[in-house]
């Protein structure tokens, strides 16, 4: 063999058991006491051995209002690496009168000669014609099995809506997964209108311009439109209890509906936009929450409401983010890769809302199975790749801009404490990060062609 981690504590989403790890060829050969011989041995004695990360939502590298990210494939999935994840699904935008297949292809030269981990693309519909719904069919053939939908202006949804909801039904026939961004525009600029009147149109009255009730709108109305599509759907970046009661509501009517969310919405709230120091850092679509209801999403992901937790990493500079000054312009998104999994881990397990298996199982497996990579990623088995984060729960750490990988000129987390931290990362048995150090080399990572959709 080419490698045996020793004695570390393996956690996956069934079982948690002390083991040596035997790896060949990219792949897990042999899991089992007392393995051996192999090329290289590294003792792991104390430390927690868990499939890499699984990020199923991140825009590493595009163009957004007018401005393009300061991070790209390298930069970005460098983060990755060194915070413990080991896979991303990119999304894919077409540039305007560009096909589907054209950005596809425009993604993977982005991605050529710079990631470091592999990836998969979800290729985002804007405006469904019949020529988009006949590429579908041509992209889920290459393993690109699964396709975005904007409810927002960004999609000029409700100018489209039968045109999306034909999209549904088609992806739903491929065998693809249609991923929605719920939020209602007709609610948006509304109140939009009515804050700008009042003078109110800031960014401290972000949050006021994108309310919970948008959300919870557009996750009934997406429900509905896949019962109508007869297609399984997947709501990505929910925030408050609105979308909770919408997935549960489709559930009960039998739907397959899928909910994701975020690590701003586990960790911050809306309060921060009070702040003195650019609180312009913490725009994103949904906007942050009271307080209340990060208890409401760390309850929902324990009881399985949601399956899933991802970054929609975007990296951008201080200048970007502060260059518009109105809620309607203000530029959302922010770097999340390096710190998701120590992160969710540290205020998760270290504060007793979920168990380790269940960690595995929101970061890594539930992704791998939803988006057809299950088991390649998001599992140690054998046979699986070879994606292991060795990982020292005691480890403390105060989240410092200085320590982080993003091209960002600054830090969410600026300050933020976690206990917990990986310590080496391997993708498909290489070790690209040992102790902070990055050893991959850039276009090491492989895109990857999916499976298509099939239930957990």
């Amino acid at each position: 063999m080419d490698l045996i981690l020793r004695n570390g504590t393996v956690v996956t989403h069934a079982e948690e058991f002390i083991a040596d790890i035997g790896i060949e060829g990219g792949k897990i050969k042999q899991i089992g006491q007392e393995l051996g011989p192999a090329g290289k041995e590294i003792d792991v004695g104390g430390k927690y051995l868990f499939p890499g990360g699984v990020d199923a939502h991140t825009h590493v590298d595009f163009e957004l209002m007018g401005k393009r990210t300061i991070d790209d494939f390298h930069s970005s999935t460098v983060q990755a690496a060194c915070g413990g994840v080991t896979t991303v699904i990119d999304y894919v935008f077409p540039a305007p009168g560009q096909s589907l297949i054209a950005a596809v292809e425009s993604w993977k030269a982005k991605a050529k000669d710079k990631t470091v981990i592999d990836y998969g693309l979800h290729p985002t519909l804007f405006k469904p014609d019949d020529q988009m719904l006949q590429e579908m069919g041509d992209l889920v053939a290459e393993g690109h099995t699964s396709f975005k939908i904007f409810m927002t202006g960004l999609g000029e949804f409700d100018e489209y809506a039968p045109q999306y909801v034909q999209a549904m039904n088609m992806a739903g026939k491929l065998g693809a997964l249609t991923n929605i961004h719920c939020e209602d525009q007709c609610c948006i600029s509304y109140i939009t209108m009515q804050l700008e009147k009042a003078g109110k149109s800031n960014v401290k009255h972000f949050p006021d311009s994108r309310p919970r009730i948008a959300e919870g709108l557009a996750a009934h109305r997406a429900c509905a439109l896949a019962r109508v599509a007869d297609a399984p759907i997947y709501l990505v970046h929910l925030s408050c209890k609105e979308s909770m009661d919408e997935l549960n509501d489709a559930r009960a009517k039998g739907q397959t509906v899928y909910g994701e969310t975020r690590p701003i919405y586990l960790h911050l709230d809306r309060e921060r936009f009070n702040s003195k120091v650019d609180p312009e850092r913490y725009v994103g679509w949904p906007p942050l929450r009271e307080a209340d209801q990060m208890d409401v999403l760390w309850q929902a992901l324990d009881s399985d409401v949601l399956q899933t937790v991802a970054t929609d990493h975007v990296g951008w500079s201080m200048e970007q983010k502060k260059e518009e000054t109105t809620v309607d312009a203000l530029q959302p998104g922010m770097s999340n890769l390096e710190t998701v999994m120590p992160m969710l881990y540290s205020e998760g397990i270290g504060k007793g809302r979920m168990t380790r298996k269940r960690f595995v199982e929101v970061i890594s497996t539930n992704p791998a199975k939803i988006f057809g990579l299950y088991p390649q990623k998001g599992t140690i088995a054998i046979g699986s790749d070879a994606d292991i984060v060795v990982f020292d729960p005691k480890k403390d750490v105060t989240i410092r801009h200085e320590d982080m990988h993003s091209n960002q000129d600054w830090e969410l987390h600026e300050g933020f404490e976690v206990t917990g931290w990986p310590v080496m990362t391997l993708s498909r048995g290489e070790i690209i990060v040992d102790n902070g150090k990055v050893l991959a080399q850039p276009g090491r990572g492989k895109m990857l062609r999916r499976r298509k959709f099939g239930e957990l």
